[in-house]
């Protein structure tokens, strides 16, 4: 069942565009909140009329402030109260009286043949010979020099903006394609070097370790070495 607003002098039905160029939204009445369905009678002006479960009212008769948005979708809020309404019936189109009066058709002149100028012309006619009043006048359209159009843009007619050849927009786009080019290469050769200096490092870290434990054990066995020859010769 379509869905249409019981407002007074409204016509809105489902479908149809609201005055912010969204679709029209229906509310039902609130049944269950008396204070609040007195309230919305009351800015109806129908305070003596009890709306059923299936009568709605269109968003038209709300300020913004009433409704809510969540999800790209308009709710209407808990508190919402309506109050845009229009107390006198939309206006009616005035019937044009029809008239009795029989239209006056022209007189109607001879056919002839139709001719058609590409401008404006001159007119020339030549009246009858003389001495012969029954001659029929000759008539002659003359056609008239136009004047050369003035240089420059026309009054009334927009100028026409220059449009970009295709080789131009793909001349531009293969320089756009270089240029990008170019910058990965220098990215790709910054990368490269990074990796090549942390390489060098780490090989550089690995050497001074191996030399701190080269020291540690000559010394070790330098401070080893005399304790060695005493026991010996304690021995003997």
């Amino acid at each position: 069942m379509p869905k249409y607003c019981r407002a007074p002098n409204c016509s809105n039905t489902a479908g149809r565009l609201g005055s912010d160029n969204r679709p029209v939204s229906f509310y039902k009445f609130p049944l269950k909140d008396g204070t609040r369905l007195q309230a919305w009678l009351q800015h109806m002006g129908c305070e003596h009329w009890v709306p059923s479960c299936h009568q709605h009212l269109c968003s038209e008769h709300f300020t913004p402030s009433c409704f809510q948005w969540r999800w790209g979708v308009r709710y209407l809020r808990p508190d919402a109260v309506p109050s845009i309404f229009s107390r006198a019936p939309p206006a009616k189109k005035p019937r044009s009286s029809q008239s009795t009066e029989q239209p006056v058709s022209p007189p109607q002149e001879a056919p002839g043949p139709a001719v058609q100028a590409p401008g404006p012309v001159h007119l020339v006619v030549l009246g009858p010979p003389p001495g012969s009043p029954g001659a029929v006048a000759t008539v002659f359209l003359r056609p008239l020099p136009l004047p050369p159009a003035p240089p420059g843009p026309r009054p009334g007619v927009p100028p026409q903006q220059p449009r970009a050849g295709l080789g131009a927009t793909l001349g531009a786009l293969q320089r756009r394609v270089r240029r990008l080019q170019r910058r990965h290469q220098r990215r790709q050769a910054q990368l490269r070097a990074l990796e090549q200096r942390a390489q060098q490092l780490c090989r550089e870290s690995l050497r001074a370790r191996q030399g701190l434990l080269r020291a540690g054990t000559a010394a070790r066995l330098a401070r080893a070495a005399p304790l060695v020859s005493v026991k010996r010769e304690s021995r003997i």
